[in-house]
């Protein structure tokens, strides 16, 4: 088998190359790839059969009804929407600054996140950048982390959700997140003094999705109390609909303590007095190995770390410490 070499693959290799395993891999049918790409399947199929050839290996497994990567061809095209993507950003961003615009910044950020430092960190670095477009993505931890490895985003605030992230992404902490159970000012439960998660149980929930880190905290919570997960559910990461659910029927909803302060000074929210498993891992900064940041995403960090230094200390003021900076 020949050694695969980088200089002799940019030589050959083609964006359509890419495209075409892309499209491959998202339609499973050689015809609708062709079809995509405005090329005819005959061409489409040499294309892919050329590739095969260079790589020495079969990238798809034809199969009487689908095309299905094999395990070799499923990584491959993961490198072709990492390529993609990262083409795609570069365009975007050469274009942007030639129009006078100064690039664009693509966060993502955890619910928990998003209302606590991240709003205060982002206006600080437009008061200096006030004509860079940011960009905030706001979901549970593990579509984040897919989107980060594929370039689609330029840092997370996030948690990682698997050991073997650590080998993809740097992790810096920066704050702790208790959980809490919330329902409407209305709901029958909303006056008890005292609750326990069995009785719990039947009741409607509002949850994120089972591979996040705030359900698996929750489910982790009922099985140590041998209580059987609920079978009443619905699942969303946003924290606004969640909320407005929560006024609309008697449900019950696992939320962190950080997107609660203005729904509870509102009135219409309450905490039920349950504690729920331990204080979800520390959030933090997440960002790509051995990748240096562009010098807006370096800002943002510095600024977040500047949050977390001034939330801990109570006699800081933030916005003092903007203009002691700068």
């Amino acid at each position: 088998m020949d050694k695969l070499s980088s200089v002799g693959l940019c030589g050959w290799m083609r964006f359509k190359h890419l495209l075409l395993l892309i499209h491959l891999d998202r339609r499973r049918n050689m015809h609708a790839a062709a079809r995509q790409m405005h090329l005819s399947q005959p061409a489409a199929s040499k294309m892919l059969r050329d590739l095969e050839a260079c790589f020495g290996f079969a990238i798809f497994e034809r199969q009487p009804r689908a095309m299905v990567p094999t395990e070799l061809g499923a990584q491959l095209v993961r490198h072709a929407e990492i390529l993609l993507n990262d083409t795609e950003r570069m365009v975007e961003d050469i274009q942007r600054r030639r129009e006078g615009g100064y690039g664009r910044l693509l966060i993502g950020a955890i619910p928990a996140a998003a209302p606590e430092i991240l709003p205060a960190a982002i206006a600080a670095l437009k008061r200096r950048r006030p004509r860079l477009s940011v960009s905030i993505d706001e979901q549970s931890s593990d579509r984040l982390l897919q989107a980060l490895e594929y370039k689609q985003l330029d840092l997370v605030i996030g948690r990682l959700t698997a050991v073997s992230q650590h080998n993809l992404f740097d992790f810096e902490p920066l704050l702790e997140e208790p959980l809490r159970v919330v329902v409407g000012s209305e709901h029958p439960l909303a006056d008890q003094a005292q609750v326990t998660l069995a009785a719990l149980r039947h009741w409607p929930w509002i949850l994120h999705p089972p591979t996040s880190p705030m359900r698996q905290v929750f489910e982790a919570a009922l099985a140590d109390a041998g209580i059987a997960s609920p079978d009443d559910t619905i699942e969303t990461t946003s924290t606004q609909t969640t909320l407005q659910l929560l006024l609309s029927a008697p449900m019950l909803a696992v939320l962190p303590r950080s997107v609660l302060e203005r729904p509870l000074a509102s009135g219409q929210y309450v905490v039920l007095p349950l504690a729920i498993g331990k204080p979800l891992d520390s959030y933090g900064i997440i960002t790509r190995k051995l990748e240096p940041l562009s010098s807006a995403a370096a800002e943002l960090v510095d600024e977040l770390r500047l949050r977390v230094a001034s939330a801990s200390s109570p006699t800081s003021d933030p916005a003092a410490l903007d203009e002691s900076r700068y």
